[in-house]
């Protein structure tokens, strides 16, 4: 589904980055989807199932990633690679650092000798973008009541991304310089399904089985991204055809969302078969939002404090969780109602300021866009940066 639209915070290719090329509709829908997920780890009554927050953001960035990546120049392979990759580092690395080194010198502070060993290698882990593997492989708690989660679990999200598009871009250029021009899209839609279809079998098959590797594994949760590609690759046109349909469509994915928020909780088997619900609903939001009569979702997720908060959802995402969770491991964790407000509060203000100094002034560098070679530099000084800060305050705090 070829169609107009900035890509936000998950990766962007500068020639198509334009501002006619801009989709309200989608910032709004990451809005909803960060909102979402702050919600349930708040623990705010009735948004138990805002964890599928995530799964939306699969689904978009699925969408994103495959229509920019499917419009480059087929025959330079090498040079798309690189530009894509440089990007992402820019985008992704420096303000993830920054959230990563934050997380370890607070928690030391508030929590000194009482702080959790094991967060020095989550963020370690976290720092390689392999925290979901290393949820697996320490059986970490997300669902388990009672039983304090690592302080960067939210990373094991980014780290499925980054996964998928480790790979992801050299099936797409692979695949569009060597087909032929007049099969190029459908060779590379069907690669796409099938990759759904395996992927989607395995998170039904573990689900029952092993919740935990289900949950984390980029096995399991593939398919949620190529869906998204998938409908990157329908021709826009047809979208286009019945904006009131789109409209009552639309209200429609709205409500299974607002459903399986309501529903889905902590005793939920997921991602298995459920995860569908919401991934089908993002796809159908996605959709409509080309073409929807006045005054349906596409335009109340068009309004711009909504599109800002979908803008800068990356930082948001990253920032919430410690705000939520390290007071809980306080000796004295606050109780009045009022706390987990001034938390979201907190989260706000880092995420703005995040956006603002870190972001984009080093995704829009001009000198970092023209060198490559000091991009990788600076992904070297990030990840050993975060190495650097868990080895001194875990001397520090006498841990490690």
């Amino acid at each position: 589904m070829a169609t107009n639209l900035r890509e936000g915070d998950i990766t962007e290719l500068t020639p198509l980055n334009r501002r006619d090329n801009y989709r309200p509709d989608i910032q709004g829908l990451r809005a909803l989807a960060v909102v979402l997920v702050i919600l349930d780890h708040a623990g705010v009554p009735g948004f138990e199932g805002g964890f599928i927050g995530v799964d939306i953001f699969f689904v978009i960035s699925g969408f994103v990633i495959t229509t920019l990546l499917h419009r480059q120049p087929t025959r330079q392979v090498g040079t798309n690679l690189r530009y894509f990759y440089s990007r992402r580092i820019r985008r992704i690395v420096p303000a993830a650092t920054v959230v990563l080194i934050l997380t370890i010198v607070v928690a030391y502070v508030a929590l000194g000798q009482n702080m959790d060993s094991a967060l020095f290698g989550d963020v370690r882990w976290a720092a390689m973008f392999a925290a979901n593997f290393r949820f697996i492989l320490t059986s970490s708690p997300y669902f388990i009541p009672g039983v304090a989660p690592s302080l960067v679990t939210q990373f094991w999200s980014l780290a499925v991304e980054e996964q998928f598009y480790l790979f992801f871009p050299l099936v797409v250029f692979s695949l569009t310089y060597l087909s032929p021009p007049q099969h190029r899209t459908r060779t590379l839609a069907a690669v796409v399904a099938i990759g759904i279809v395996v992927s989607a079998w395995w998170s039904y098959y573990q689900t029952p089985i092993h919740q935990t590797a289900a949950f984390y594994s980029p096995f399991t949760r593939f398919w949620e991204l190529a869906l998204g590609g998938l409908l990157a690759l329908v021709p826009s046109h047809l979208a286009l055809r019945t904006p009131r349909v789109n409209r009552a469509v639309a209200v429609v994915a709205l409500g299974v969302i607002a459903a399986c928020v309501f529903t889905f909780n902590d005793q939920t088997a997921y991602p298995g078969l459920l995860a569908w619900w919401p991934c089908l609903a993002a796809v159908a939001l996605v959709w409509t939002g080309t073409s929807s009569a006045p005054g349906g979702p596409a335009a109340w997720l068009s309004v711009r404090p909504v599109t800002y908060i979908g803008d800068m959802s990356y930082s948001l995402y990253l920032y919430h969780y410690a705000w939520l969770i390290l007071p809980l491991e306080l000796a004295n964790p606050p109780t009045a109602w009022w706390a987990k407000w001034i938390e979201i509060a907190g989260a706000f203000v880092c995420a703005v300021a995040s956006y603002q100094w870190i972001e984009n002034p080093i995704r829009r560098s001009k000198r970092l866009e023209r060198d490559f070679v000091s991009v990788i530099l600076l992904l070297a000084v990030c990840v050993a940066a975060t190495w650097t800060a868990t080895i001194i305050v875990g001397r520090i705090a006498n841990v490690v």
